[in-house]
Parts: C-alpha cells; structure tokens; sequence
C-alpha cells in the first residue's frame, strides 16, 4: 500500500539523496589529526552485563567488534496460522465472490490467527527456522528487530521474541512502518552491522491485521492476512556485501489515504473534581480505512521508481535482477511494476493467492517460499519493494546467500 505523485500531493517526493560522507566545512570546526586505521580494523568496545538476572550466556566476553563490514543474508524462515478463509467463506459474510475477488486483487485466500494463536508465536516460529537454516545459535544473534504494526502488546515485542527464542546475547526494539517495514529492518541491520560491529541480526516481519480489520467492509476485508516471516543478516567482508543498494521514501500528505487511526471512547474516570477535558477519552484503534484507487495509483508509479534508484544506486540495470519480489499487496500492482520494469513473469515472486496482503510478513514470508522451494539460489539477485500506511516505500537489491 502506497504514496507519492499518484495522490495528487502537493509537492513530488524527494529524490533519495546519494549517501556520502560529510565534509565539514573550513573553520567551522576544529578536529585532532585522524588516526590511521588498517582497513575494517575500526573497533568499538562491547560491555555486558551480569546482574544476577541475566543468564550464563549472557555474561560470557564477546569477542570485539568490528565496523565496516558487508551483510548477507543466510537463512529465512515463515509461519502462518492454521485458518484458512477463502474467497468463498467470505461470500457468505460480504456481498462478493471469489471471481470478483480474484479479478481485482488475485487473492483467493488468507490465513487468520484463531484460538491459542498469537502473532508473537508465530514470530517466534518464523526466528527458529531462519536460525536454523543459517546454523547460527541463538546465542550467537546481536540484534533482534521486530517489524509490526499489530503487536501483541502495545510497547511492543521483541524483547519477548527473543527471549522465546533464546537470543541471550541480544539486544531487540519494534520498528512500525506497516507494509514498508521489513525492508525498513532489512535496511537498518545492515547499518547495524556497517556502523555498530554488530555480527548477526535477526529481522522479524510480522502482522496481525486480522484484528484491525472491518468484516462487514468487504473493500478492506477481502485483503488482509496474518503471517510471520524472517531472514538471519550476517556480517561479511565489506567486498562480499549482498545489499548492493537501496531507496527509502515517505510522505505523510498521503496518511488520509490508508490508516487505522486512534478514536476516543468514555472517559476511563467518572469523578473528574471539576476539572475541565480530565482524564482524556480512552483511545481505541479504528478499522483500518483505505482509498483504494488512491493507494493503487501511488503504488504503481512510485514503487517502479523507487526499485530504478535502487538499481542506480547499485549501479546495475534492471535487466540483472534475478527476481522481482514486492509486497504482496495486489497482483495488479505487482504486473504493473514488472511492466514499468520490463521484468519477465517468470522472474516475479508471488505468493499473493495464498496468504493476501500480510503486511510486514509478505515479503520474507514469499522469500522463504521461494528460497525453500529452491527457486531463488545462492548468488541470485533480488529487487525487492515495500509500500504501504505512512505512506511509506522503499526498495533493496540484494544478493541472497
């Protein structure tokens, strides 16, 4: 789901500048002589901690760190909850079908969360497999980052994930950028690894829209499924880098356009002793609301232009990408791009008819898919694209394995 010159905003989205390094200005301010430093040998202390809460493992010496490096990615996994709903259960709620359905967007069914289920288990599930596809112990993992917009719990939950996992060595925060966030974290490990030394990340995607959705709406409710998907981001020579370039965009003019925007319900407190507007109304979180033609047209002419800067930025052209991976939004979208692009159908990854648009989950859940399936193969290069709420975008090439 998208933005930018498709809504008609008032002004066009920036370019993404050209990432290069600061030169500060002649007697702005002074600075000591740099220190000669052998190349990737730039070092960072690492500290622990052992307060008698943290385990075992926790207070064992990590070796130092070293910034500079590349990233690669070396493992994926995915989970997805046991119920499926097709086109048809759905006919039976909305006025609609399963042709009307499959012809507007290409998805004919999604998986929901039901009984037990919770969106942190299938987090959990999805780390365990990409860990266990990439060898790597859990204790050997830096970083987890959990990118959702419908955690279990309102501050958030990685710190939960990893714990589940057995991440004792790791450090773990939320990123919400709705449907942009896994490349958003896929983008942000690898600074993490580039600045901070840090030598294994996990990125978690992850959505539960299910809860957020309107099933009386059959514009929203034919859309929307819950997944997990994650990779395992490893620190490698700097000559060995997989992300070979990206592009990172946002515009908020276009939020009026897809959001499930906070409402006010009664005051949680009877008694307010007189004091005017006190204690605020209670916040509950609306169904998610879309303009749908408008978030169509954004992503069809923003997301092509985003993966161009991407391909610039890594100086290559679109004819050397492997595969095309977006966020599986809708299949039109996805042809369109490929189109605009010039990408053959058989290199486009999809997944869309199965699962619907998971949000954060859709890519690394179709990236697993495809890596398990032996489709995408070690060295392939990979366009992927993220668009959605905000409105946010961005796109990575990237070299699996």
């Amino acid at each position: 789901m998208v933005a930018a010159s498709g809504l008609a905003l008032p002004r066009a989205a920036a370019p993404c500048p050209a990432r290069t390094r600061a030169v500060p200005r002649a007697g702005f301010l002074r600075f000591a002589p740099p220190v000669a430093l052998p190349p990737q040998q730039l070092r960072c202390c690492a500290s622990t901690v052992d307060d008698g809460v943290v385990s075992a493992e926790a207070s064992k010496p990590r070796l130092p760190r070293v910034v500079g490096m590349g990233s690669k990615l070396v493992g994926c996994g995915s989970a997805i909850p046991t119920l499926s709903i097709s086109n048809d259960n759905l006919s039976k709620i909305v006025e609609t079908s399963d042709e009307w359905i499959a012809a507007r967007t290409g998805i004919r069914n999604r998986r929901v969360l039901s009984g037990d289920e919770t969106l942190r288990g299938l987090s959990i599930q999805a780390a365990q497999r990409a860990l266990e596809m990439a060898q790597v112990k859990a204790e050997d993992v830096d970083l987890v980052l959990l990118c959702t917009s419908t955690p279990d719990d309102l501050f958030g939950g990685a710190a939960q994930v990893l714990t589940e996992v057995g991440c004792t060595n790791a450090f773990g925060f939320d990123i919400t950028a709705a449907c942009s966030g896994f490349i958003v974290g896929l983008i942000t490990a690898t600074r993490f690894i580039k600045g901070g030394g840090i030598r294994n990340v996990l990125v978690v995607g992850a959505d539960a829209l299910s809860k957020f959705v309107d099933w009386t709406d059959r514009g929203t409710c034919i859309l929307f499924g819950d997944a997990a998907g994650a990779v395992l981001v490893q620190a490698c020579s700097a000559d060995e880098d997989g992300l070979l370039g990206f592009c990172v965009q946002s515009d908020g003019n276009g939020q009026k356009h897809l959001n499930a925007a906070t409402s006010n319900d009664e005051s949680i407190l009877s008694n307010t002793n007189g004091v005017p507007g006190f204690p605020p109304k209670k916040a509950t979180y609306s169904c998610i609301q879309m303009n749908g033609k408008e978030v169509f047209r954004f992503a069809v002419r923003c997301v092509p232009q985003s993966i161009e800067k991407a391909l610039e930025e890594a100086g290559l052209p679109a004819s050397s990408i492997d595969w095309l991976l977006l966020h599986q939004a809708n299949q039109r979208i996805i042809d369109a791009a490929a189109s605009r692009l010039d990408i053959p159908s058989d290199k486009i990854i999809s997944n869309l008819a199965n699962y619907g648009n998971t949000s954060a989950a859709s890519i690394p859940l179709a990236l697993d898919e495809a890596v398990r399936s032996g489709k995408v193969k070690t060295g392939d290069i990979i366009a992927a694209s993220g668009f959605g709420a905000g409105l946010t975008w961005g796109s990575a090439i990237v070299k699996w394995g």
